[in-house]
């Protein structure tokens, strides 16, 4: 493109000129600019931080709040309903006396009051004691007697187990009918049972 200028009669007579781009503006020109006219860009001082993208909106509600974060990680409360069972004991006494006990890393036969009402077994250190020391539940204990078992402890007096879910006692009376008269008190049907097959022991032997 090219302008064309008409003479001004106060100017000297140079006659029509034509005008170019490159000389009236250097800087259009490529390969003309100047130091002044090359400047470099400056970086920001702040980098420009980056916005952040929107969440959808299906997206922002599965994401939980922290409060319910935290009650989510917390166990659920237990709830503990407790088994109350009514137990009466019977007001009458059984059987009330001494006996042997033997029990597991002992070193020997101890000695203990014992009174038998049921369904439970009280044990004391002795008649004048009034602190119950141990107590058995006969009806959730296993007695048992065993002919060979006497035998094997070779003891002077006739013994009879009885165990409970947590330990086994060995139990020493003072004579056969003592004996049997605590075996009655402790478990009847075993006593009966024990009773029925001595009798009828003996009166085979008395036949021969």
């Amino acid at each position: 493109m090219s302008v064309t200028l008409l003479r001004d009669p106060s100017m000297s007579p140079l006659g029509a000129a034509t005008l170019t781009p490159s000389s009236t503006c250097p800087s259009l020109v490529e390969g003309r600019y100047g130091a002044a006219d090359l400047r470099t860009p400056q970086p920001c001082s702040r980098p420009a931080s980056p916005e952040p993208e929107p969440v959808p909106e299906a997206d922002s509600k599965k994401l939980p709040s922290p409060a319910r974060a935290v009650e989510a990680d917390k166990e659920p409360p237990r709830l503990l309903v407790p088994d109350i069972q009514e137990i009466r004991v019977s007001p009458i006494v059984s059987k009330k006396g001494y006996l042997h006990f033997l029990e597991p890393h002992t070193a020997g036969w101890a000695k203990r009051f014992v009174v038998v009402r049921r369904p439970y077994a009280y044990m004391y250190n002795s008649d004048k004691d009034s602190v119950e020391r141990f107590v058995l539940n006969l009806s959730t204990a296993q007695v048992e007697y065993s002919e060979d078992q006497q035998a094997m402890l070779k003891v002077q007096h006739p013994t009879f187990a009885v165990c409970t879910e947590h330990r086994g006692i060995l139990l020493q009376a003072n004579s056969d009918k003592d004996m049997h008269d605590w075996l009655y008190a402790f478990n009847p049907l075993l006593a009966g049972t024990i009773r029925s097959k001595l009798s009828r022991r003996r009166s085979a032997q008395m036949r021969v």
